[in-house]
């Protein structure tokens, strides 16, 4: 005579995997309707940043060489020498580099490090005359 404690184990075994397959097929489903839908999504995604990107060319405000970016360490103090050096009110800038005054002012306290793109801006804005920038504000303002 079998073991009726095996034979009961092994119903119930039966039984909550029919259950569980019975609770998760839907799931299943839904997760891959889900993901064809992300992946129509990214391509037109793709598709619109295409059509941008051919329709209106990027503006850049101040760039410096990708290679010089790994090199340059910036630090609070250093990014206010900088804005000292050029005689330059936090706003004006900021102005200068497309972000925006509470950026700058975060800088300089330290609190945040600026990302890679504004650590260039900033490396380029040193190499530039006085006069240069005074012209790229000037124009700043007429923009805005």
């Amino acid at each position: 005579m079998p073991d009726i404690k095996a034979v009961l184990n092994e119903e119930i075994r039966r039984l909550a995997k029919k259950e569980v397959k019975a609770a998760v097929l839907p799931l299943v489903k839904t997760i891959a309707e889900q993901r064809h839908a992300i992946s129509e999504l990214k391509k037109r995604i793709a598709a619109m940043e295409k059509s941008c990107a051919a329709a209106k060319p990027a503006e850049k405000t101040v760039s410096a060489p990708v290679a010089e970016n790994k090199k340059l360490r910036l630090n609070a103090a250093g990014i206010v020498r900088v804005r000292t050096k050029l005689k330059l009110t936090q706003n004006e800038f900021a102005k200068l580099l497309g972000v925006s005054l509470h950026t700058v002012s975060f800088w300089e306290l330290g609190k945040v490090a600026p990302r890679a793109g504004a650590k260039a801006a900033i490396c380029a804005l040193r190499t530039i005359g006085k006069r240069e920038i005074k012209r790229r504000l000037a124009a700043a303002e007429n923009n805005a």
